[in-house]
C-alpha cells in the first residue's frame, strides 16, 4: 500500500489542486495490469525467467534515462523538482512491483539498481548545485533533497550519501552568502565619513540605541545635540551582521531531524 510521506504532504500544500490525485495509491495512479498479464502469460508458457530478465533489463535502461538531469537544472527550482520527482516516481513504482510482482524483481536487484542510481543522483545534484549562486534557490534545493530523503527512507532505500550532499550544500550556501555580504560591507564602507553620529532629540537618540544596543557609558541626563562615540557605520554593520547570521541559520531549519530520517 502506498505510504503517506512528508514529500506528499509538502506537495499537497504547494499544489492544493492536485490533492485528490495525491490521495490515490500507486496502483490507482498507474495501470500495472500489462505487467501482471505479461507475468501470468510467461508463467503459463513456462518462460517466467525470460520475462523477468527482459523486464529487469528494460527497467535498468529506463532508469539510466530517468537519471539524466536537465541540461540547465541549476537555473530553476522547477528543473530540480522535475528531476527529483521523476527519480522518486521510478523507484516508488519499482517498490510496488517488488511487493506485488511475485518475484518479477528481487530486493537484491532493486538494491543494486538503487546503488547505481544513488551515485548518479548525488553527482548530478553536486554538479548543478555548484553552479547556483542564488541563496534562495539553494535553500529550496535543500528542502527538496530533505523531502526526497524522507520519502526514500520511508521506502527502505539507503540515503546516507544524500545527507552528505546536504552538508556540502550548506558549505556552498555559506560561501554564496559571504560573497553577497562582502559587497554589502564594501558599500557601507564606501559611503562612510567616519564622523560621530549626532542626534538632536530624544526620538533620534532612542532610534540609534534600538538599531545598535550600545552598552557604553551614557550620561544620566542627555543634552542635545548629543554625539555618540561611533559613526553611522557601526549600527549599519551591526544590522548586516545580524542579517548574515539569520540567513546562515535559515539553512539549518528542519535539520534537527535525525540522520536516520
Amino acid at each position: 500500500m502506498y505510504r503517506t510521506t512528508d514529500f506528499q504532504d509538502n506537495y499537497r500544500k504547494t499544489f492544493p489542486s492536485h490533492s485528490n490525485e495525491e490521495d490515490l495509491s500507486a496502483q490507482e495512479l498507474i495501470d500495472f495490469s500489462p505487467i501482471y498479464r505479461g507475468l501470468h502469460i510467461a508463467h503459463i508458457l513456462g518462460r517466467s525467467p525470460t520475462f523477468e530478465s527482459y523486464y529487469r533489463a528494460e527497467r535498468t535502461k529506463q532508469a539510466r534515462l530517468v537519471l539524466q538531469p536537465p541540461t540547465n537544472m541549476h537555473e530553476s527550482e522547477e528543473s530540480y523538482k522535475a528531476y527529483i520527482h521523476a527519480v522518486l516516481g521510478f523507484f516508488i513504482l519499482e517498490d510496488h512491483v517488488l511487493n506485488t510482482g511475485k518475484g518479477l524483481i528481487t530486493r537484491a536487484f532493486l538494491d543494486d539498481m538503487w546503488s547505481m542510481a544513488l551515485s548518479k543522483i548525488v553527482t548530478a545534484l553536486q554538479t548543478h548545485s555548484a553552479y547556483c549562486t542564488d541563496a534562495t534557490l539553494i535553500l529550496k534545493i535543500k528542502d527538496l533533497i530533505m523531502l526526497f530523503c524522507a520519502t526514500l527512507k520511508n521506502y527502505g532505500y539507503t540515503i546516507k550519501p544524500l545527507w552528505e550532499l546536504v552538508r556540502e550544500l550548506r558549505d556552498h550556501y555559506t560561501e554564496v552568502l559571504m560573497q553577497r555580504w562582502v559587497q554589502v560591507f564594501r558599500e557601507i564602507l564606501s559611503k562612510e565619513d567616519f564622523q560621530p553620529i549626532k542626534v538632536y532629540d530624544q526620538e533620534e537618540f532612542d532610534n540609534i540605541l534600538l538599531s545598535f544596543p550600545w552598552d557604553g557609558d551614557l550620561p544620566d541626563v542627555v543634552t542635545f545635540p548629543y554625539s555618540f562615540p561611533f559613526s553611522s557605520m557601526v549600527p549599519k554593520v551591526y544590522q548586516q551582521v545580524k542579517e548574515f547570521i539569520y540567513a546562515c541559520l535559515k539553512f539549518s531549519e528542519d535539520l534537527n531531524l535525525s540522520r536516520s530520517r
